[in-house]
């Protein structure tokens, strides 16, 4: 009877890191707005850099994630059409 010392290595299982995207979210949201706070005191002016870097931030975290979501979402048809035709695919 021969032992077996080397475990077997099982597949890597795919995960999506939801909530280190939304932290992502609110941080870059966080750090323009305190930028914009930090230009709006510097030039003393009204919250107007505030408000301004704030949406770009949203705005453009927006945009990366559906860019983001879409790139996963033809990768994801790619294997499952791969699959399907008979290939390995990424399990």
């Amino acid at each position: 009877m021969a032992l077996k010392l080397i475990p077997t290595r099982r597949p890597i299982a795919r995960t999506s890191d939801n909530l280190g995207h939304g932290a992502e979210i609110a941080g870059v949201v966080l750090v323009f707005f305190l930028i914009g706070l930090g230009l709006d005191a510097w030039l003393n002016t009204t919250p107007l850099f505030m408000v301004i870097l704030s949406i770009v931030a949203v705005v453009e975290q927006f945009a990366k994630m559906y860019f983001v979501y879409t790139h996963q979402m033809r990768e994801l048809e790619k294997e499952r059409a791969e699959v399907a035709r008979g290939g390995q695919g990424h399990v």
